[in-house]
């Protein structure tokens, strides 16, 4: 019946094919192509506007830590209280060090001996003389100069002047003697007035960045107040290597699109301490340059990353549904 019409009216047929013929043509071109792809110059647009892009790496400074007398190796800081050295902080909290080195943070050392600690009594004083009778309670021990008391013997002896009080906190060193078997430390942490005036350093909720999470420094967890975040680099847009068609698997993030691109740290106003590419960084002692690098809280400004990233439209535009930022990092590739 249509044709019949179309038939009997050219001037219907002209008009019907100037106005849906090319809508029939861009169908067919968009169903063999897979749809439009998106240029490089705006997919790298895209993606530098994405909240994943845009998120900072994040080191985390505590405000107290609680470091048990087990909690670092063997040293005078454990045997005797003395405080601990920027080598053994490190070995607990890389950050702090860190910013301990480069003056940008204070640290409050508190020793205080372990409960249960055997404690050398202090040496008597001469005109301290009353019969013994006294005796050491379960937690302390005996002089090695002590004398057994012979039966009959009714000659006075010393006792020695009680010991200052052990279970209470204070700075390093403590007093001596007497020496306590084992002490814990508690570090209070607090910022330096240029750091705190800066706006990469922030309250902490507590909660974790996926891409900077806490981690166990020394594969030991050690008790920690959450005090500050600190944000030590951004990323840095170099160019969009290739863009291609992308049909998801099961299991594979939704999109259309993937964009292969590079991209580099960039460290922000107090976060070169933590560029190993800086002088700030180079100049920390070596033992603390390593247990900043096992702690995985360092960047590098040289060196430029590969990635890849799954685009979707939304509405007329579009979006990053993922991103997979080691894509190319087992991948030979030449920049």
């Amino acid at each position: 019946m249509v044709r019949d019409a179309l038939r009997l009216s050219p001037l219907l047929y002209s008009i019907v094919m100037r106005t849906y013929f090319p809508v029939i043509l861009s169908v067919v071109a968009l169903a063999a192509c897979g749809g439009p792809k998106v240029s490089k110059q705006k997919s790298g647009a895209i993606i530098e506007a994405s909240p994943a892009f845009k998120r900072t790496k994040l080191v985390y400074v505590p405000r107290v830590i609680a470091i048990p007398s087990d909690g670092i190796t063997s040293s005078t800081a454990t045997r005797e209280g003395e405080a601990l050295t920027i080598v053994q902080i490190a070995s607990v909290d890389p950050v702090v060090a860190v910013l301990r080195a480069r003056g940008q943070v204070t640290i409050e050392d508190f020793v205080s001996a372990v409960p249960g600690s055997e404690v050398i009594p202090a040496k008597p004083t001469e005109d301290s003389t009353v019969t013994d009778t006294t005796k050491f309670k379960k937690d302390t021990t005996k002089s090695p100069k002590d004398s057994t008391k012979q039966q009959g013997d009714t000659v006075k002896k010393h006792v020695a002047v009680p010991p200052p009080r052990l279970d209470e906190p204070r700075t390093s060193p403590p007093p001596t003697p007497p020496l306590a078997q084992a002490w814990t430390h508690t570090l209070r942490v607090t910022p330096r007035p240029q750091i705190i005036s800066s706006s990469d350093l922030a309250p902490d909720d507590g909660e974790d960045n996926p891409e900077s999470p806490r981690v166990a420094y020394g594969g030991r967890p050690i008790p920690r107040t959450p005090g500050w975040q600190l944000s030590v680099g951004t990323r840095e847009f170099i160019r969009t290597l290739d863009v291609a068609s992308y049909t998801p698997s099961h299991g594979e993030p939704p999109g259309e699109v993937q964009v292969d691109f590079l991209w580099r740290w960039k460290s922000t106003k107090t976060g070169a301490p933590f560029d190993t590419e800086s002088g700030e960084y180079q100049s920390l002692p070596s033992d603390v340059q390593q247990a900043a690098v096992s702690g995985a809280v360092l960047i590098n400004t040289s060196l430029p990353h590969w990635s890849r990233a799954t685009l979707a439209r939304e509405g007329t535009g579009w979006k990053v549904t993922s991103v997979d930022w080691a894509y190319g990092d087992d991948k030979p590739h030449s920049w």
